[in-house]
């Protein structure tokens, strides 16, 4: 007899296990679902069986061959497009010339074959359906029949109002080879949906036959977990894998079991599982093949297939974890979570229930996981990077996960407390402020609402207002497509690793303050602070010796908020402006920087043929400041941050400048030759905003406000036109009288896991030498410096290097780059 097994289907609804393995190919009891759907036919004599394929066909042809080790014939047709379950059946019209059964591959069933095709036989029928009762059809295909088990009617997923029947379609069909001229090949055709009901219309002997037995479509992961256990509880008439070493407890060969650990039945074990001492394995649990589970841990009614790891002292609660999975010690999963295949979970970290974690994720050491992770790659204890908070716009950053966010940093803060909030011009930092301000008012905080402005703004706008917090958001400058939300303490600074530490906390632990009805927070627009900020610029700028001067500048922006910032700032210090626009604005992205810079060629060109004193290209944050000279070149920066060292030495009561370790030497220099003082910070904003502050070195009027020049390009602008007017200078004289200096950047990948032990080894190595390790580990040579920093976003190092010559520099940057990669091969 001849069986179609349809194991074309993606299994969407099993996801995230069947990313990488089609449906038919997940296993229960850790044999493949489709394993039983053969054995079941070799059963009762379907023995000449095609396999119709679509989603990953190799897998499932590579594991079956061509059927012999199963004691039948397989022949596999495989669609180019999906056909839909009749026209995946027509694929094969040619293989199918006799009475023939489908079966659907990816469902679990024991039912008589024998007893529906003799069925099929005495109703002299075209097509028998085989039928089964449920509790709940909602989700099935209804189907009604005479007493004589003829069809009267088709009901795809009724409503309850629509019930009459609790008889649904399995899947399972006997057919006669005649159905194939009612419909055409190579066209998308579904047989309860099309051809059933055309067949109906057309009056053809269409029969139901209600079979005895276990049936159940696996049609979600709960169903899949309850298949699991119905094996088990031995609810299907199929043997259990392996020997039965104790009653209810099945393992395969090469299975170790220490004497210490505790069993109870039902229980399947595959081949090569190692179960070490203390370790419980409560019922309804299935371990698949080549699994180690270490010391005293505990899994109960769980499914973990073939080649998983399980860590010392870890827990796992009717979860289910795929091929290769790999947890650490100390990890807890929890009821109806689901790990993809190929995931690491580091130890001490926790899965929340009904989580589900997509393939190939690294879960960092000490995670509370309690969302599901889609998108990206590594899920840490740390919400924040280098500068803030980074993630994919509207894939890891999403509505509930900025929701989140706001509830978590409205928790730390007192309650009725207020905050600026603030998005540059793009669309989804917009869309999802409305979701972060929604988490601050049910935390019972009041916010001001900025709207579009640029971060020196909102950090101006904390202060001036004496609010508690800022936060502003905006498509990232160094990952394309990501989203950074930036937290403003109330001194207008990036908040501190302390207060980071607390925001993640909360977030992970999910411990949110929920203000009662009546003490939720408001929202108050205002747009228009940008005006007292370029007031605040301009008093303390010596506004008329600059406009004595009568600078003409190219000014380089996109449109947005520095559209009306830029021009307005140098009109007001009487500067003539020429307009270079970047052009429109793109409401999903900006420019990057390479795109912006690509320009400068363009805007120094401007600047020669306008015969104008400077260009500026200015970023759309308003942070980042490039200067074009009268001559057309472009000023570094380390030119630009030794100009601006110049101004706050010579215009301004500062005695000690604050600058990142990552600066060259040549700016002490500088601040020698002016008797001031030098104070190295690490290389974080946070970190050389604290020190602006101590020192004093930019404050507004009356000490209300300060200003950063380091994230502060418009403030930046104004002090370095200040400095041209009262030195009588072209910006070209007033770098030519720097220090020359070399210096260079490279950039080495290194996994997560071996960046302590690299930086350890490097310290001990140079620990005779003279070093510094105010941030990272900088080590003096005669030549110069070398300085090695972790990155703490991504699994690289830095390494910075100045020198005597260009080569020295690149040379010092090429040795502590092999030094690492060195140690990494170790």
């Amino acid at each position: 007899m001849k069986a179609i097994v349809m194991a074309g289907g993606k299994g969407t609804r099993l996801r995230p296990l069947t990313c990488k393995l089609p449906k038919p190919m997940v296993p229960i009891a850790g044999r493949p679902m489709m394993e039983y759907i053969i054995e079941l036919l070799k059963r009762y004599n379907f023995t000449e069986i095609g396999v119709t394929l679509f989603y990953l066909p190799e897998i499932i042809s590579n594991y079956f061959g061509d059927g012999k080790d199963y004691g039948v014939s397989l022949q596999y047709f495989i669609e180019e497009t999906p056909l839909g379950t009749a026209g995946s059946v027509k694929n094969a019209e040619n293989f199918l010339d006799q009475t023939f059964l489908v079966i659907s591959g990816d469902a679990l069933t024991d039912i008589n074959l024998h007893e529906v095709l003799a069925f099929h036989r005495t109703r002299q029928a075209l097509v028998t359906i085989v039928l089964t009762k449920v509790n709940n059809p909602l989700d099935y295909g209804v189907v009604i029949t005479d007493v004589e088990g003829k069809i009267k009617r088709f009901l795809e997923k009724p409503g309850w109002g629509e019930v009459f029947s609790d008889t649904v379609n399995t899947g399972i069909y006997v057919i006669e080879p005649e159905v194939f001229q009612y419909y055409e090949k190579n066209k998308a055709v579904d047989f309860s949906k099309d051809l059933f009901p055309r067949l109906l219309e057309a009056g053809k002997p269409l029969y139901g036959f209600v079979a005895e037995g276990y049936w159940s479509d696996v049609g979600n992961l709960n169903q899949y977990r309850q298949a699991n256990y119905d094996l088990l509880a031995r609810k299907i008439n199929f043997d259990l894998q392996g020997q039965e070493i104790a009653p209810g407890i099945w393992a395969g060969e090469g299975t170790e079991i220490d004497q210490e650990s505790v069993l109870e039945a039902p229980l399947v074990l595959g081949k090569y599982v190692r179960v070490k001492k203390g370790v419980k394995l409560g019922k309804y649990s299935v371990l698949g093949d080549h699994i180690l589970v270490n010391d005293h841990s505990s899994i109960k009614r769980s499914i973990l297939w073939n080649h998983a790891y399980i860590g010392y002292e870890s827990e796992i609660r009717g979860s289910i974890l795929a091929h290769h999975t790999h947890l650490k010690s100390w990890v807890s999963v929890y009821e109806g979570a689901v790990i993809g295949e190929g995931c690491t979970v580091g130890s001490k970290s926790v899965i929340k229930p009904e989580i589900k974690i997509w393939p190939e994720k690294y879960i960092e050491s000490g995670s509370v996981l309690n969302s599901s992770m889609v998108w990206g790659s590594r899920w840490g204890t740390s919400l924040f990077g280098k500068q803030g908070v980074d993630r994919t716009a509207n894939m890891e950053f999403t509505p509930e996960f900025a929701a989140k966010l706001g509830a978590a940093y409205g928790t730390v803060l007192p309650e009725n407390s207020w905050v600026v909030i603030s998005t540059d011009s793009f669309r989804p930092a917009k869309m999802l402020k409305t979701a972060l301000v929604c988490g601050f008012l049910g935390a019972g905080i009041n916010v001001y609402d900025l709207g579009v402005m640029a971060i020196p703004i909102t950090r101006h706008a904390v202060m001036l207002l004496q609010v508690n917090a800022g936060v502003h958001l905006r498509l990232s400058p160094h990952n394309e497509g990501h989203l950074l939300v930036e937290f403003i303490d109330e001194q207008g600074l990036t908040i501190n690793r302390a207060l980071e530490r607390k925001l993640e906390h909360t977030f992970f632990t999910e411990e949110f303050r929920r203000a009662p009805a009546d003490r939720i927070g408001q929202i108050i627009d205002a747009h228009r602070l940008f005006q007292p900020y370029l007031e605040g610029i301009i008093k303390v700028t010596a506004r008329e010796q600059i406009a004595q001067a009568g600078f003409k500048v190219v000014a380089a922006y996109e449109e947005g908020a520095l559209s009306l910032l830029l021009p307005t700032l140098l009109t007001d210090l009487g500067c003539t402006v020429i307009n270079f626009e970047l052009g429109n604005i793109h409401q999903n992205r900006s420019k990057t920087l390479a795109e912006k810079t690509s320009t400068i060629k363009e805007i120094s060109n401007r600047v020669k043929a306008e015969k104008a004193n400077l260009g500026v290209l200015v970023d759309n944050d308003a942070e980042r400041l490039i200067l074009v000279d009268e001559k057309g070149h472009t000023i570094k920066d380390e030119q630009y941050l030794a100009l601006i060292t110049l101004f706050a030495l010579k215009y301004s009561q500062a005695e000690t400048i604050a600058v990142p370790v990552t600066a060259p030497m040549f700016i002490e220099e500088i601040v020698r030759e002016h008797q001031g003082k030098v104070v190295r910070t690490k290389a974080s904003a946070r970190a050389l905003m604290e020190k602006v502050i101590q020192e004093g070195i930019f404050p507004g009027l009356e000490g209300k406000t300060h200003f950063q020049p380091a994230f502060d390009g418009l403030y930046s602008l104004a002090k370095i036109l200040e400095l041209m007017a009262r030195e009588k200078m072209n910006l070209s004289e007033l770098v030519s009288v720097l220090p020359p200096y070399y210096t260079d950047r490279k950039s080495v990948d290194c996994s997560w896991e071996d960046k302590g032990r690299i930086m350890r080894s490097l310290f001990e190595e140079n620990k005779e030498k003279e070093i510094e390790v105010i941030d990272g580990l900088k080590v003096f040579h005669e030549q110069g410096w070398a300085l090695v920093l972790p990155d703490a976003e991504e699994p690289v190092f830095q390494v910075y290097s100045e020198a005597n010559s260009q080569e020295e520099a690149d040379a010092l940057t090429s040795l502590y780059t092999g030094k690492i990669n060195a140690l990494q091969l170790k």
